[in-house]
């Protein structure tokens, strides 16, 4: 059984829907759940929480706090969240434990996406971070010593990157090593949809799948939704994590309040690759002491390690796909399902020739990833909040509010609207949300704020703190699925 925090009567529970069952909206449900403060429902438009056509399922994991350096401030949050994740992720879904950071000396490369800024000054100032995030926060020695945290590796050290090819051709300005962590995918989604039964199976959620959301409205009493384009039902509180399938459902209209901004809709594709055995002889250090590699330039890409044998590629040129730019006020758009299931007609390749792309492009810079054998593509619908189309910079440096649009029901309740982040910032973010959450008990008078900040509260630093059960919410003290419960999964969701 599970033992909640607050443990609230149910007259004095909120019923609060949750739209999407990606990693935001799962880790949304789990918090509320430890918290015992409400009836959670949880809507699916697919038959699975961790859909194939989700953003969360096509991520390669990679936990940033280095490539959007440019901007301290972006720096200083992703590496605070990159913390949060570690110390309340089980340290089994980590593949990696530092990343590679190489810099193309080719025109236009400005390292880090700002004129003025080089590598080697985003090494200084993420060191600077941590020592100061150390002042702070004695015990959060997660990646050991500040001056362990940044290496300026030599240009003997680099070649080995490059698979021992002629390395003297690779016009590389110089690389660095960070300790990053990298998540492994596929045990990360085995670990919440464990995590997300068990709560099922308590009863402190309802999973609603083949559920489909296709309209929010406001009556004088709560909120409305219209499911399957049928029933209604109705709730005091809405989160809306549902990036892709979400896009489709316009904001409620709002009296008295007026909207900005929009959002930045991306079809972003990676591909899938796997280490042939002839590979793997020829250069034995790539199967054995390869860690992942990203490439900063102005349009950056990587190979990044994902377990299991497999190497995921992105490149800068190849990355994004397709966007659009558009209020979600507008009439609603069915853009997610138009993109994925028209990939070829948008581009003008098919998967098969864009895997080819993909692994020749990174090729120029990592001569050995042309030898990979391609396994499939991944394709994902993100989406970024802004006014006009973003660069990939600009976009990381609002991850820091995960509420783009936010209404207060008269009855307490409130409607929340989460726009796409980093898969970084997810446990941070849903704390955010949940103490959204829980500020109309406080100002109902049903919990006081010294009983919310005593298990959550962020600090005057914008760091998280949680309280030992809270720690816990994510499920740190789970027991893993059996292997072949995992290898289930990993088939049966298309991970790998």
């Amino acid at each position: 059984m599970l033992e909640t925090v607050f443990n609230l009567p149910l007259q004095q529970r909120q019923n609060i829907a949750i739209i999407g069952a990606g990693a935001m909206g799962v880790s949304t449900a789990c918090i509320l759940a430890r918290l015992g403060i409400a009836k959670v429902s949880v809507f699916e438009a697919e038959s699975k929480i961790f859909n194939k056509n989700g953003a969360s399922l096509n991520n390669t994991g990679i936990l940033h706090h280095f490539v959007y350096g440019a901007h301290k401030k972006t720096l200083e949050h992703l590496f605070k969240q990159s913390i949060l994740f570690k110390k309340l992720m089980p340290e089994y879904v980590f593949v990696d434990s530092h990343v590679n950071y190489l810099v193309p000396n080719e025109i236009g490369n400005t390292a880090i996406n700002q004129e003025g800024i080089t590598y080697k000054d985003v090494a200084a100032s993420l060191v600077e971070i941590y020592q100061q995030h150390l002042k702070n926060y004695h015990n959060e020695t997660i990646f050991g010593k500040p001056e362990d945290l940044v290496k300026i590796l030599a240009q003997e050290a680099i070649k080995p990157l490059l698979g021992n090819f002629d390395a003297g051709k690779q016009d590389i300005a110089g690389a660095v090593k960070v300790r990053q962590f990298v998540l492994n995918i596929a045990e990360y989604v085995c670990h919440m949809i464990n995590l997300f039964n068990f709560i099922v199976r308590e009863n402190f959620v309802d999973i609603h799948y083949n559920n489909e959301v296709s309209n929010i409205a406001i009556n004088s009493q709560n909120f409305e939704l219209k499911i399957n384009h049928n029933n209604q039902l109705y709730f005091d509180t809405i989160v809306n994590a549902g990036y892709a399938k979400g896009l489709g459902i316009p904001i409620p209209e709002l009296k008295f309040e007026q909207y900005i901004e929009g959002n930045l809709v991306k079809l972003k594709v990676y591909g899938l690759y796997k280490i042939p055995s002839d590979l793997k002889k020829q250069f034995p250090e790539i199967d054995k002491s390869f860690y992942s590699t990203m490439l900063i330039r102005g349009q950056y890409g990587g190979i990044i390690k994902v377990g299991y044998d497999h190497l995921a590629i992105f490149s800068g040129r190849e990355y994004n796909q397709a966007e659009l730019d558009f209020p979600l006020a507008e009439t609603p758009k069915n853009i997610p399902r138009e993109w994925l299931d028209n990939f070829e007609k948008i581009t003008g390749r098919t998967e098969a020739e864009m895997l080819s792309t993909i692994k020749q492009d990174i090729s120029r810079w990592i001569p050995w990833a042309k030898g990979l054998e391609n396994i499939k593509l991944k394709k994902a619908v993100q989406v970024y909040p802004g006014r006009k189309t973003t660069d990939e910079v600009d976009a990381a440096k609002r991850d820091d509010n995960p509420i783009r649009y936010l209404y207060h029901h008269k009855n307490g309740g409130k409607y929340i609207h989460i726009p796409g982040f980093k898969l970084t910032s997810i446990p941070y973010n849903a704390f955010q949300v949940v103490l959204e959450i829980l500020s109309t008990y406080v100002c109902q008078g049903i919990l006081t704020q010294e009983q919310v900040d005593k298990h959550i509260t962020i600090d005057q630093n914008q760091h998280i703190i949680l309280s030992p059960e809270m720690e816990y919410a994510l499920g740190k003290n789970l027991s893993q699925l059996r292997v072949s419960e995992r290898e289930k999964i990993i088939d049966e969701w298309g991970i790998y």
